[in-house]
């Protein structure tokens, strides 16, 4: 089992023991489609029920975006915080970089939605260690958040190295030197010294590329000529 847990992406069109809520996205879904402005409270309500739930839906998160974009009287800042958060909780995924696209103008400026950006973007540079210098108070709020993201770190260091120092792990995931054994042992990684030796996958080794041309017969004749000249 994995070091951390990311959250759970569902998709309410498909989810079998649907919910309430869910059923009632189905409904619209397989009606007219979310295009009223009444469906904005069902969007949101659902986004609260996967706050609970540490699941994320993409396509419902994006639907409600969408609705703000139609009907800016609806515009509510606090879930539009909230889906940037969940966003940043499915990272390396693109959601968060599409959601960050279609924040109403309206409200770039609340406190909220300009730390979720602030603190997705900045994750997504890996900048980690500068991560943890930050307050984001209204992320920790969401349940599930640190955990997710710091699977979102492990995923990157094994994609990035084969090896690396277990200070340089300690201070990108900010967690203690029994932390980092456990860390170890769950992702299955060995230790030489000080240095973690990270599993080979397809994108932490360095594979040789092959270059190949195609050259038209035509080509080598006007060379031969040349030559014999």
């Amino acid at each position: 089992m994995p070091a951390f847990q990311q959250q759970t992406i569902v998709d309410f069109v498909t989810a079998e023991g649907a919910s309430p809520t869910q059923q009632q996205l189905q409904a619209v879904h397989n009606g007219r489609g979310f295009c009223e402005e009444a469906n904005v409270k069902v969007l949101e309500t659902y986004l609260a029920e996967q706050v609970q739930s540490k699941t994320v839906d993409i396509d419902a998160n994006v639907a409600l975006l969408k609705l703000y974009q139609v009907y800016p009287a609806t515009v509510n800042a606090e879930k539009v915080a909230t889906i940037l958060v969940k966003g940043i909780m499915t990272l390396p995924s693109t959601f968060f970089t599409g959601a960050s696209t279609m924040v109403p103008e309206s409200i770039r400026e609340d406190a909220n939605v300009t730390a979720a950006l602030h603190t997705g973007f900045m994750l997504q540079s890996c900048l980690f260690e500068d991560f943890w210098k930050e307050d984001a108070p209204f992320a920790e709020k969401v349940p599930g958040f640190l955990e997710s993201v710091r699977a979102y770190i492990v995923t990157a260091i094994s994609r990035s190295h084969s090896a690396i120092s277990m200070d340089v792990v300690k201070a990108k995931l900010n967690v203690s030197d029994k932390e980092v054994a456990d860390i170890v042992a769950a992702e299955k990684w060995t230790v030489a010294d000080t240095l973690i030796q990270i599993t080979p996958n397809e994108n932490n080794q360095m594979q040789a590329k092959k270059v190949q041309e195609n050259i038209e017969f035509e080509d080598v004749l006007k060379v031969i000529h040349t030559l014999s000249r």
